[in-house]
């Protein structure tokens, strides 16, 4: 079952992908136009965009929500093509129950006299007809999109149709470096595909307090997940947030994990926060990058977590105008030195309230 989170942000997305199929609606309509001309003069602009948009929005729906993780596990081209067929079989039912409910409601005439003008004037029309090829074609572009979408995560598809990070741009962000604890032994203990699945699990269970807190995803780096989020007060509270929501999350889910795995990951981080250069790179693959002293200070005090012996460390750059944070302590470490690094860091610890 998703969270509530991942359903609310997957609800949002096939909202806007419906109102696409509102606006591409308006180009359909003429489409079939020039098919048979005498449809504009039966047919209203605004039924037929409602009537878009409640098939796009239901054909998203299961899409998002059903078919796009059933068939994960499929190639890709496999996956597209029984989704396709899926979703041609879904909104040529819901179009026909449509048409159908349409003239039940304005038809005043006989059953077979109905069954006929349906039959004939509507299924077996060559608009009827286009319109299921422009219906087909929508669905596919929604099935790249939903594919897209999740490729770059929240917010980053937006982006590169903004073209935001074209150039490089200077901005200042909260980084936090996660590390699963022990991750060797747990990985010789489980075997290369117990533990994989072990990871799957791990980073699903996280990503409701990720999203919960406003958090991006920067990326996965084996055991490791690096998240982001812009350099502000409520920011900084929203990751310390993330933190307590995550370890609550392991918690409340040991069970299961002692089930399915003999052993309950636990987690490490290191949070730093400072301006990077972030902007797309690569010419045949792109992606975004973040660049800069900030990272790699973010990646050490991750590395410091063990031999410090405290879970969760933070610099004194993140706590700048920030020494109070709610449902959590802050206890100094002192300065270490940190490799690669010339100057000692100011280290804290983070403790969580009960």
């Amino acid at each position: 079952m998703i969270s509530r989170k991942v359903f609310l942000y997957r609800l949002y997305i096939v909202t806007n992908i419906s109102v696409i199929w509102v606006l591409f609606s308006i180009l359909f309509l003429y489409n079939i136009i020039g098919v048979e001309r005498e449809v504009l003069a039966t047919r209203r602009l605004s039924y037929f965009s409602l009537a878009f948009a409640i098939i796009g929005f239901i054909v998203c729906s299961v899409e998002a929500f059903f078919l796009k993780n059933a068939f994960r596990h499929l190639p890709f081209w496999l996956s597209i093509l029984l989704r396709m067929t899926l979703t041609f079989v879904l909104f040529w039912v819901v179009a026909v129950i449509f048409l159908a409910a349409y003239f039940v409601i304005r038809y005043h005439g006989s059953f077979d006299q109905f069954s006929d003008v349906f039959f004939n004037q509507i299924l077996l029309t060559p608009s009827f007809l286009m319109f299921i090829l422009d219906l087909g074609l929508l669905a596919f572009i929604s099935i790249l999109l939903l594919e897209v979408i999740d490729k770059y995560g929240p917010g980053g598809f937006s982006n590169i149709i903004r073209g935001r990070y074209n150039k490089p741009r200077i901005e200042n962000r909260i980084f936090i470096f996660l590390d699963i604890n022990d991750s060797t032994s747990i990985a010789e203990k489980l075997g290369h595909e117990k533990y994989f699945n072990m990871l799957k699990d791990f980073f699903a269970d996280i990503t409701e307090p990720i999203m919960a807190n406003g958090g991006q995803i920067y990326q996965y780096v084996g055991d490791e997940i690096v998240l982001s989020w812009k350099n502000t007060l409520q920011n900084k509270q929203r990751c310390l947030n993330f933190i307590r929501q995550a370890s609550a999350v392991l918690v409340k889910k040991e069970k299961i994990y002692l089930r399915k795995y003999e052993c309950c990951p636990t987690f490490k981080t290191g949070i730093h926060s400072g301006e990077v250069t972030a902007g797309y790179i690569g010419i045949i693959k792109k992606d975004l990058v973040y660049s800069g002293d900030t990272l790699n200070t973010t990646a050490r005090i991750r590395s410091k977590c063990h031999e410090l012996n405290h879970s969760f460390v933070l610099s004194g750059d993140f706590l700048q105008n920030f020494s109070q944070p709610h449902s959590c302590s802050i206890s100094e470490i002192g300065e270490i030195h940190l490799k690669g690094r010339m100057e000692k860091e100011r280290l804290f610890a983070v403790y969580f309230d009960n």
